[in-house]
């Protein structure tokens, strides 16, 4: 039992806390390096993505790949690439594996937990952003890959929620990185191909959203000019209502960050303000409460980051869990940052074996999951790695 589950320990997290004062002041963020253009700044450029210990991990066959331990948070050939908070670290152990490569590299793709398997929909697939609409779904038990019905509409920064046996896609972008939709999409199991659904007030994309009961709110994210953050926050009930309401607008609007539900409340994870990638990030966390129809805002972020839209989940002793993300200067991070709701408190769990920003990653039971991404600003990967295990 942890504190996420018990208040016994969260008594006990609390006298602990009272002997080791100062261990949660979070680092300042990186000051103002100026505007970015919407679009990645190293769009195009080639980079190096080897190290030395990728050669030796290519180099073995490939169950030897999948079966051997990756144990170098501290690896001096590979060290962490941000600027993150001096947060406290008691964390269990959480040994890394590589695992079966999701079929095609890609970055910014969509993902969510269904019927125990994780799918991965569309995303970039080049460092010039070109996207594709390939679905990928991923069994942890079996460590295989098979394909699932490819998207309809948008490829990237679009919300996908599981209803029952249905899978709901909505809003987004089409095309590559400039075009948002407001259009909605309904997969039911075991179906080849996606119907449509009624669309959305307006379009929108990289926002927050979550399933509070059938109700879907989305909240926040960039709105159809594609270049401006928008507060609006809007619900559907999808047991059958007439249309779209309006709700509490998200505070400190902004875009590319996490969102998780635990007990009938959103969580609103970091983010960035409209394209800056350099400076524009924020630690910003709130939580919607559907009973009072309001905000709170609670614990920064230990560290600015954004692109965690599918790298954010819950864990099964009601704790939230974010994965990399890009940070200051566009560096992609190591992080693996739990979020505890009972004592409103961050903690660092062991880091990646490499840095990954716009990653997909799940939790499968007391295991977490992460695929694809990048490692550096826009180059694909298709690597897969597993921790185990959760506490």
């Amino acid at each position: 039992m942890r504190a996420c589950s018990t208040g016994y320990w969260l008594w006990i997290t609390l006298v602990l806390a009272c002997t080791a004062c100062g261990d949660d002041d979070a680092k300042p963020s990186a000051p103002d390096a100026g505007k970015s253009p919407p679009s990645h700044p190293d769009a195009g450029k080639p980079t190096d993505r080897k190290n030395p210990r990728d050669a030796a991990v290519d180099a073995a066959p490939p169950d030897a790949k999948r079966d051997a331990a990756i144990s170098d948070a501290g690896d001096a050939s590979n060290p962490s690439t941000d600027e993150d908070a001096s947060i406290p670290d008691h964390a269990a152990q959480l040994t890394w594996q590589r695992a079966a490569d999701c079929p095609i590299p890609r970055f910014e793709a969509g993902s969510v937990w269904f019927r125990d398997e994780l799918w991965v929909l569309g995303g970039f697939v080049t460092t010039d952003l070109a996207v594709t609409r390939r679905v990928d779904i991923y069994d942890p038990e079996r460590d295989t890959w098979r394909r699932g019905p490819s998207l309809p509409g948008a490829e990237t920064h679009f919300g996908i929620v599981a209803d029952g046996d249905a899978l709901i896609v909505f809003g987004g972008l089409v095309g590559g990185a400039s075009n948002p939709t407001a259009e909605v999409w309904r997969l039911p199991l075991g179906a080849s191909t996606w119907t449509r659904e009624p669309d959305l007030p307006s379009a929108r994309a990289a926002f927050a959203w979550g399933l509070l009961g059938r109700k879907l709110h989305i909240a926040g994210g960039l709105g159809a000019d594609n270049n401006t953050d928008i507060a609006s926050h809007i619900v559907r009930d999808l047991s059958g209502s007439a249309g779209w309401q309006e709700a509490a607008g998200l505070p400190d609007p902004r875009n590319h960050g996490g969102s998780a539900v635990l007990k009938d409340t959103l969580y609103a994870i970091a983010g960035r303000h409209v394209w800056d990638e350099n400076a524009g990030h924020t630690t910003s966390l709130h939580s919607f409460d559907p009973v009072r129809g309001t905000w709170q805002p609670l614990a920064a972020m230990p560290g600015a980051r954004s692109e965690i839209s599918a790298a954010t989940f819950t864990t099964h002793n009601g704790c939230i869990i974010t994965v990399g993300g890009s940070t200051a200067g566009v560096k992609p991070s190591r992080d693996v940052l739990e979020y505890d709701p009972n004592s409103d408190r961050w903690r660092a769990l062991p880091e990646l074996p490499e840095p990954r920003k716009g990653a997909v990653a799940a939790r499968a039971g007391r295991r977490i999951v992460v695929t694809t991404g990048s490692p550096t600003s826009t180059d694909p990967v298709s690597t897969t790695f597993v921790g185990c295990c959760l506490d």
